[in-house]
């Protein structure tokens, strides 16, 4: 248990020691919730969608970041259909 001062902006920080323990790495996101007479501080863990955004980014052509998945899929069957009716 640590002990930790209120901010005038009604802010904490958290101590380093217990954040490398938990795996909580900077710009995570955090659960806060009153319990009785205590604040509960838990981290969120990450969905997988989370855990994976962006790592496709290298196979998708930059032509096509930005749009929606069902456009991309829509210009995909329209190659894809091109290409077996040769």
């Amino acid at each position: 248990m640590k002990i930790v001062t209120l901010s005038s902006k009604y802010q904490i920080t958290l101590p380093k020691s217990l954040l490398t323990r938990l795996q909580v790495l900077p710009k995570s996101k955090m659960l806060v919730k009153a319990d009785e007479d205590a604040i509960v501080v838990k981290p969120l863990k990450k969905s997988v969608v989370d855990e994976i955004a962006g790592s496709l980014a290298k196979y998708v052509h930059s032509s096509k970041r930005g749009l929606p998945f069902s456009k991309i899929m829509e210009i995909t069957k329209d190659k894809a259909a091109a290409k077996l009716a040769k």
